[in-house]
């Protein structure tokens, strides 16, 4: 009969221990907002997409030239005079896929971006924007709003210092000084 009893014990013990595990708390998700805090920021050498409209040649350029000096993978996309926001849809969709860490987009339609500035949040991907044409105003979450807003400069040289300051800054894991 004892033999039975510590027999017994023994077993629920070793059932009891099995159930008994390390456990950790589910991990929080990543909102693009919180992206810089969270994490620290993201690599030297990311990829940086940019999303521009017909006409920004000048723009594009020194945005090209400064990541590229600053050390990021610039990919800057232009879209085309006609059907300029499906191209900026597909164009900000493709960058957020191909791994993007911040998305720098001058918006011809910002509705017409909703969608996949949504995916790019929900893919941990920093969306600032260029001059107005992405709103900041929302959370982060109403798949619109930009994260961080460069003010536009008559001159795009300037424009584009600015920006790329703001990826430093979001790189460093710091809160850019260009918000408004």
């Amino acid at each position: 009969m004892r033999t039975i009893v510590v027999a017994v014990l023994m077993g629920a013990t070793l059932a009891l221990t099995g159930c008994q595990g390390a456990t950790t708390a589910a991990p929080t998700p990543v909102r693009s907002t919180d992206l810089t805090s969270s994490d620290g920021g993201f690599d030297r050498n990311a990829l940086v997409g940019v999303v521009l409209a017909d006409g920004d040649d000048r723009l594009a350029a020194d945005l090209r030239d400064g990541l590229d000096d600053a050390g990021f993978r610039p990919d800057v996309r232009l879209a085309p005079a006609d059907g300029a926001a499906a191209a900026q849809r597909r164009a900000v969709d493709e960058l957020v896929r191909g791994g993007a860490k911040a998305l720098l987009v001058r918006a011809v339609d910002a509705d017409a971006l909703t969608g996949v500035v949504q995916t790019a949040h929900d893919a941990g991907v920093v969306v600032v924007s260029l001059g107005d044409g992405v709103p900041t105003s929302g959370t982060g979450g109403d798949g619109v709003s930009a994260d961080h807003r460069v003010h536009e400069s008559d001159d795009p040289a300037v424009t584009a210092r600015t920006a790329v300051d703001v990826v430093r800054s979001l790189q460093r894991g710091e809160r850019p000084d260009a918000d408004d």
